[in-house]
């Protein structure tokens, strides 16, 4: 009679640690191929687009501000990045952002007008546009005041612009 509790015993702990062994798996990477596994988004073509008329979008900004041809922008942005390109030109970030909205606001028109979005869209896009923008001039604003006024130290700007003051 005991061995045949002690049976019962063994196949019941085995029974739940088997059960148990069966719920153990990582849920939270249900699907996961691998490590190195990497699905493309599902709009991997239109990523490239946006990518690509930013990328042309910037040399042409750069080219307009610094006189110096499209082609041998883009050459100096393939061997260095973009700070460092407006740097070597002598390009202030704030002229390079203004020429960049303007880029972006002449695009956005476009579009509308050639129907891939609509009036409204594009009319949205503009304002969120000036939204953020007018956040961030507050937001720096704020922190420049803090600073002044000794409310925030200068790497609690840092902190929050991700800027060096």
């Amino acid at each position: 009679m005991k061995t045949k509790n002690t049976i019962i015993i063994c196949v019941l702990a085995a029974a739940i640690i088997i059960s148990g062994l069966a719920f153990a798996g990582d849920w939270g990477n249900r699907g996961r191929r691998g490590a190195g596994f990497h699905r493309p988004h599902k709009d991997f073509a239109l990523t490239l687009l946006v990518k690509y008329q930013q990328k042309n979008m910037m040399a042409q900004a750069l080219s307009d501000i610094s006189g110096q041809s499209i082609e041998a922008i883009q050459t100096k942005l393939k061997d260095q990045r973009m700070g460092n390109a407006m740097r070597e030109l002598n390009i202030d970030r704030q002229a390079f952002h203004t020429a960049m909205r303007i880029k972006s606001i002449e695009l956005i028109q476009k579009s509308a007008e050639s129907g891939t979005i609509t009036p409204e869209q594009a009319k949205d896009i503009i304002e969120k546009m000036k939204n953020r923008s007018q956040r961030r001039e507050l937001m720096s604003q704020l922190i420049e005041k803090g600073i002044k006024d000794g409310t925030i130290t200068t790497a609690q700007a840092q902190m929050l612009t991700g800027k060096p003051r």
